[in-house]
């Protein structure tokens, strides 16, 4: 039981990197020697879900044995604060079909909801954890902004481990990696105004720094440095121009940008229009910087799959321009397979992630299986694309009806 809450701990508080190979071993022994006895609702639960998100192929059996002859989750259970708690985060990491885990998530968010709404002597510390933990799961959270609330918890009399040193490390941690990132954060501003960015670009939307802690979600670690700020730099050129072709461009110039993008040359830059050229240099000074870190690195091979994709993305918004054009609505399937599967983004991230980084650390094996188009990464593509169109028109008509009343008065 202490072993679980520790391991949660470290997690928590963005440590966990440095004790990869000491949890794994950890987690195997759990696994392995578990008996499936004598374990409450807040243990279970835990225990399920850090072998989980682990990859362990842990049983739902523990979740079955809270049921009562009806079917339905025991009466008691929801007066087991922490363990309602531990059974909400742990539902959050269910396969489909696994509708037992659905039902706990259901049962656990209406009593944690009710325990906040009628239940005046709760710990403050815990009161917390719930309303963060219903606001942004921890599963569904960013590592370093998960971090930095649990910093706040784990400090407070009242939080469910007391651990001074692991609490001391973990701070020292935190400060320690906010300088390193920000320093990469003032590297990537200078260049930006090293190529006059704003002046070379002013239709398009300022997002450096949102480019850059995209890429603090996937990694944050010191080790990833390199990785992290030419990743960023593939983001803002892909922002770029996404903005130059919606915002910029007309068809007949993206449509000659986009043709000079599946080159990649220099001697191209010749052949666009002068309103696209600022857009192409971009894009070739980012990819010439790219090879000549792979070149150090002795990852070249890694430099055409992040090529292939940047031109992907190219083809897709000239298609969806086209669309727009000519006036026509695709259906759905169409918009996805035509489009959306692109530029929902998740390709061009995959494509792009091992940019930077030593050939020990990633095979051409990984990149194949990454850019295999398999049906996880549409999936993902097409929620984040769904999800991002649902989002762009709730901004657009918002805009449109106060543009509209601004107008009117």
């Amino acid at each position: 039981a202490d072993k679980l809450r520790l391991i949660d701990a470290v997690q928590r508080l963005g440590v966990g990197y440095h004790f990869e190979a000491e949890i794994e071993e950890a987690l195997e022994d759990l696994f392995t020697n578990f008996d499936g006895r004598g374990t409450d609702l807040y243990h279970a639960a835990l225990r399920f879900r850090l072998l989980r998100q682990q990859g362990f192929p842990v049983s739902l059996d523990g979740f079955r044995k809270l049921k009562n002859s009806e079917g339905r989750f025991k009466e008691w259970l929801s007066r087991d604060e922490q363990g309602l708690l531990s059974l909400y985060e742990a539902a959050h990491i269910a396969f489909d079909g696994e509708d037992i885990l659905d039902e706990a998530l259901s049962f656990a968010t209406k009593n944690l909801k009710s325990i906040l709404l009628t239940n005046k002597n709760i710990n403050n510390a815990f009161q917390r954890q719930i309303d963060f933990a219903l606001l942004v799961p921890a599963w569904k959270c960013v590592p370093r902004s998960l971090a930095r609330h649990s910093l706040d918890f784990y400090s407070d009399q009242g939080a469910l481990l007391q651990n001074q040193k692991l609490l001391t490390f973990a701070k020292l941690d935190f400060n320690m990696l906010q300088s390193f990132h920000k320093q990469e954060l003032r590297e990537l501003s200078e260049w930006w105004k090293s190529i006059d960015g704003a002046t070379n670009f002013p239709y398009a939307r300022d997002r450096l720094v949102e480019c850059y802690f995209w890429i603090i979600c996937i990694y944050f670690e010191p080790k990833y440095r390199v990785a992290r700020v030419l990743n960023a730099k593939i983001y803002i050129v892909l922002t770029t121009l996404n903005d130059t072709c919606d915002n910029f461009g007309t068809y007949e110039e993206v449509q000659a940008l986009v043709k000079a993008i599946q080159r990649l040359d220099a001697r191209a830059l010749d052949e666009l229009p002068d309103r696209m050229k600022n857009m192409y240099r971009l894009t070739l000074n980012v990819y010439d910087e790219i090879e000549e870190e792979a070149e150090k690195t002795g990852s070249t091979f890694i430099v055409e799959y992040a090529k292939e994709e940047y031109k992907k993305i190219a083809r897709a918004y000239l298609k969806k321009i086209g669309w727009c054009t000519e006036g026509q609505v695709p259906t759905v399937e169409e918009y996805l397979i035509e489009s959306g599967y692109v530029t929902g983004g998740m390709p061009i991230v995959c494509g792009s992630a091992f940019v930077g980084m030593r050939a020990d650390i990633v095979t051409r094996e990984a990149f194949e299986w990454a850019n295999n188009e398999s049906k996880m990464f549409r999936s993902g593509s097409a929620i984040c694309r769904i999800q991002n169109d649902i989002f762009t028109y709730k901004v657009i008509i918002f805009v449109y009806y106060l543009t509209k009343d601004s107008q009117s008065t």
